[in-house]
């Protein structure tokens, strides 16, 4: 089952980075250590992650990548998500997800993206400018969901907004379809093919401003997912390590 919708920038394999010598990382990187450097030797892995520091991107065409810790347990898709251990994962009630991406645009109407007919997310109708404002701007304006104030956010040096989104409790049946899926979908943004991933998701956005490029990490969650979860995930995200 497709999670996450067609990513459309190239998928990259999801890779662990270990230090140059043999072994594994001397202790968890979710709660202790500093980053592991980004030119140490980058390894292919299995879709269920180990607890180690994983690199994701490049996003969209821009050559940025990051480093990222993959909880052991959680389940990775190829450089640009992850989720919870199985069999939750990120559906609801209390399932939480992490995702990478940039953005073109985004949709008036996230129930309805497939303006040509053709079982595919089309460019998003709302012509949003170029800075990291402007699309916060764009999404607080849309009243398809509700959405926080944004807030100041730096993460590794870039600077950036942080708000949330909180979607329809609503099934999405009535959606618009991809190609070859039974079941409708909301897409928020077009671009990274992200959608919701159940009824009243929570989509806490973090859009920095990565060298005039807009980079967005997002945790998907829901009002019943445990605390202890979502304390993990922006841990995650205020320990990520930016490359360009």
């Amino acid at each position: 089952m497709k999670r996450y919708g067609r990513q459309l920038a190239p998928i990259l394999i999801l890779m662990v980075v270990v230090s140059g010598c043999a072994g594994s990382t001397a202790s968890d990187p979710a709660t202790s250590g500093s980053a592991t450097s980004a030119s140490a030797t980058a390894k292919p892995v299995t879709d269920v992650l180990k607890g180690g520091r994983y690199l994701f991107g490049p996003f969209g065409d821009t050559r940025s990548t990051l480093v990222a810790t993959g909880p052991k347990g959680w389940v990775g898709y190829p450089s640009w998500a992850m989720d919870g251990p199985e069999p939750v994962r990120a559906d609801a009630p209390t399932g939480i997800g992490i995702s990478f991406f940039t953005a073109n645009g985004i949709y008036s109407d996230p129930c309805h993206w497939d303006v040509q007919g053709t079982g595919g997310a089309d460019v998003g109708d709302v012509v949003v400018g170029p800075t990291v404002d402007d699309l916060v701007a764009a999404l607080r304006a849309n009243k398809s969901y509700t959405s926080t104030a944004p807030t100041p956010v730096t993460i590794d040096g870039y600077a950036g907004q942080e708000l949330e989104l909180q979607l329809p409790d609503d099934p999405f049946t009535r959606c618009d379809k991809e190609h070859g899926d039974s079941g409708g979908h909301a897409f928020v943004f077009s671009g990274p093919g992200l959608y919701a991933q159940g009824p009243a998701n929570r989509w806490h956005l973090y859009i920095l401003d990565v060298d005039g490029t807009r980079l967005i990490a997002v945790i998907l969650s829901y009002a019943k997912t445990p605390k202890t979860d979502l304390d993990l995930a922006r841990n995650i995200i205020e320990r990520l390590d930016i490359n360009t």
